[in-house]
């Protein structure tokens, strides 16, 4: 799509000339233009490679280079991932590059031509906002942070009924899926008190069923946490 729309100019006129005045006097348009800075992406452990693939999408469609800050639990996906796209010759070299461990005095080297975006925690995410460097400089930042999931059962919702079952097939899928290490994964269910047994017992019996183990044999449907941290 960006080949087809988007042009090779570094202007685009977003929209046509608006009006600003009764006779036409003043008028504005919206122009969009490349970034002449850099973006930092500091990103979370459970996406280690989509994570960093939707966000160097826009970044380099709005023309700038990106330094990616992988989570250090599983930085080493990300570096073996990085070096599949550089090495493949099909990046512009320092379109991309890779910072893994700690940034350093990163921050201090960033101005209003830059952007940073994290995924993470809230309190990670709110420290990092509140950074000295980001507020002097007007940096643009931009946080994904937690979310707090429910899924609730209806109080006219009863065993017998096809939305019992699916509800225990969902609540059991999210906390299985990634075992359960994502941040929109479901970290509460609400039930009517006149439930709870059989909730209970459905859950426990679904999970029964679930196979732990390394998540390239066929039978294994939840692998490992990523991190004893993770725990």
């Amino acid at each position: 799509m960006a080949g087809r729309d988007l042009p090779d100019d570094t202007l685009w006129p977003e929209d046509e000339l608006i009006p600003l005045s009764k006779q036409a006097q003043f008028a504005a348009r919206h122009v969009l233009t490349s970034r002449p800075g850099v973006a930092l992406h500091i990103n979370a452990f459970n996406f280690p490679c989509w994570g960093m693939l939707e966000k160097l999408a826009p970044t380099w469609l709005a023309g700038m280079p990106a330094i990616i800050k992988p989570a250090t639990a599983t930085a080493q996906l990300t570096q073996a991932m990085v070096r599949l796209i550089v090495d493949s010759g099909l990046v512009p070299e320092g379109a991309l590059q890779l910072v893994c461990g700690g940034v350093g005095d990163m921050f201090a080297h960033l101005d209003y031509k830059d952007a940073v975006t994290f995924t993470g925690s809230a309190q990670t995410g709110q420290r990092l906002r509140a950074h000295p460097r980001l507020l002097e400089k007007s940096i643009a930042f931009t946080m994904e942070a937690d979310s707090l999931n429910c899924c609730v059962l209806a109080e006219d919702v009863t065993p017998e009924m096809p939305e019992f079952a699916l509800f225990i097939k969902e609540v059991c899928r999210e906390m299985t899926a990634k075992a359960g290490q994502k941040c929109t994964a479901i970290r509460r269910i609400i039930v009517p008190a006149a439930q709870v047994a059989a909730v209970r017992q459905a859950l426990l019996q679904r999970l029964a069923g679930v196979t732990v183990g390394d998540p390239q044999l066929e039978q294994v449907r939840m692998g490992a946490l990523v991190s004893h941290e993770q725990a």
